[in-house]
């Protein structure tokens, strides 16, 4: 099933992925003139904390939100959930236009954490909705994997769109934008016809999918395989660059049922103790875990210095070419934080194709391909912490995030390899919890040490925690770490 075929034959999906598309692009072209605000507004002497404090107010919401978002799904009307999530967060979004006037960086963490948490509503209500409005597996495997591919795509697209229009037109524009984006985007949601929830299963879609109405009581009728890769009610838990994000949720296996009696806040406490618990357990497992929360402490340097160093690398290229690009050196830093953005967006994008076909061959070789690609990701880091000019940075940069995709996508696959089908959602949920936690804690004291030793020595000791944790894989690994996928 092409991607193309997909969009021509199913009406309800693409509607659905225009929004999505259309609301992602909204969102990355708001980021870049957020961030240019709050390192305008921040004290000279504090714009690291200014902005690991919005980096904050972003990845939190999602963390905190997400296990209330998935009940309130589960509950109400999916389509009037993402309608009603866009809309609010129209309203929400020209509060960075009362930021600026009011020159507030409180009002911009305050617009900004709203959002992203109102944005977990509308993820969860997407992710939950998309095995409801496709017919069989073959769509199912091409709605996860594009829906995946447009997150990258859009970071580029919506970060060029954001200079560009940042630069040229001014802040209060790109605002209003992306107000009107989640406005195109509720439309586009309002005109789908199929439920997006499985009340009145029996139609031809829940029974080509395995869910209720089926003679096999929930059970795909293509066998285990489909059910081991897309794990038990939770979803895989959603990463800015994890193309697994986008699994659906599944019938309620009878062992994780008294879990969904819990409170959203004692599931997370319970999911994150059971799945530690499993864990421990498996060596190999553990080993994953220890590197995965070495590299959530090292990447929390990148996400929060990367619009530090395109704000400062954009009005070095602006001094550079004078008065002869007078559009870039009126915004600089705009365009430089842009410049940094759309590079990742690339690199994801052209690192998708490449994690697929470097991590096609023999399974016995995920280990190694994982540790090697996680080290040469913490190389990256260390190379973009040292680089003098701004494409020269950017270069780097997409370099580095093609690269990810391919550890990220091995590590990701020896995880749902070596976890049972019962445990799939409580390990996945932990993993979750860990990174975050690793990465939001990372964030904050990065932001904070940037504002007294400078940002590059920030980024390459960052790039070095990566490095050690890449080689750390392969210690644990000789030291009796065997299994029989793992190698």
């Amino acid at each position: 099933m092409t991607y193309r075929r997909l969009l021509r034959e199913n009406a309800d999906f693409r509607r659905l992925w225009t929004g999505q598309v259309v609301s992602e692009i909204g969102d990355w072209l708001n980021n870049i003139a957020v961030f240019a605000l709050a390192i305008q507004l921040a004290d000279a002497q504090k714009v690291g904390r200014a902005v690991a404090l919005y980096a904050i107010a972003r990845h939190l919401p999602l963390f905190l939100f997400g296990p209330v978002a998935g009940v309130v799904v589960d509950r109400v009307n999916r389509r009037r959930v993402m309608i009603a999530a866009d809309l609010t967060r129209a309203a929400l979004a020209l509060g960075f236009m009362l930021a600026a006037r009011l020159s507030s960086l409180a009002v911009i963490y305050v617009v900004g954490a709203s959002l992203f948490s109102v944005s977990s509503f509308f993820n969860a209500a997407k992710r939950a909705s998309i095995p409801n409005l496709v017919r069989h597996t073959e769509e199912l495997l091409a709605a996860n994997s594009l829906s995946a591919s447009t997150t990258a795509a859009t970071i580029a697209v919506g970060s060029a769109l954001g200079g560009v229009v940042a630069t040229a037109l001014g802040r209060d524009t790109v605002f209003v934008l992306n107000a009107l984006t989640f406005v195109a985007s509720a439309e586009m949601i309002r005109r789908i016809r199929a439920r997006t929830s499985r009340k009145g299963t029996g139609r031809r879609g829940d029974r080509e999918t395995g869910r209720q109405g089926e003679g096999e009581t929930g059970r795909n009728r293509h066998g285990g395989k489909f059910a081991r890769l897309f794990g038990d009610t939770r979803p895989v838990p959603p990463s800015p660059r994890l193309p697994l994000s986008k699994s659906p949720t599944l019938q309620i296996p009878p062992s994780l049922r008294p879990l969904a009696s819990l409170s959203p806040l004692r599931r997370v406490a319970s999911d994150f103790r059971e799945g530690l618990r499993y864990v421990r357990r498996d060596a190999v497992l553990a080993a994953v875990f220890v590197v995965a929360g070495g590299w959530g402490l090292g990447n929390g340097a990148a996400r929060a210095l990367y619009s530090i160093f395109g704000a400062r690398l954009g009005e070095q290229a602006a001094r550079g070419w004078g008065a002869g690009v007078r559009v870039v050196a009126e915004r600089p830093t705009d365009f430089g934080i842009s410049v940094l953005f759309v590079a990742m967006g690339l690199g994801g994008v052209l690192g998708a194709p490449l994690a697929r076909r470097f991590n096609r061959g023999s399974v016995e070789g995920l280990g190694t391909r994982m540790g090697r690609s996680l080290t040469l990701d913490g190389c990256g880091l260390l190379l973009f912490s040292f680089m003098p000019s701004l494409f020269g940075a950017a270069a780097v940069l997409v370099a580095r995030e093609m690269n990810f995709a391919i550890w990220w996508t091995a590590q990701q696959t020896l995880l749902m390899r070596r976890t049972e089908d019962a445990f799939a959602g409580r390990v996945f949920a932990s993993y979750e919890t860990l990174t975050t936690l690793m990465m939001v804690g990372s964030i904050l004291v990065c932001g904070e040490v940037a504002d007294y030793v400078g940002i590059r020595p920030v980024a390459a000791c960052g790039g070095s925690v990566v490095i050690l944790s890449g080689l750390l894989w392969f210690v644990l690994r000789r030291h009796g770490m065997k299994g029989k996928d793992e190698g």
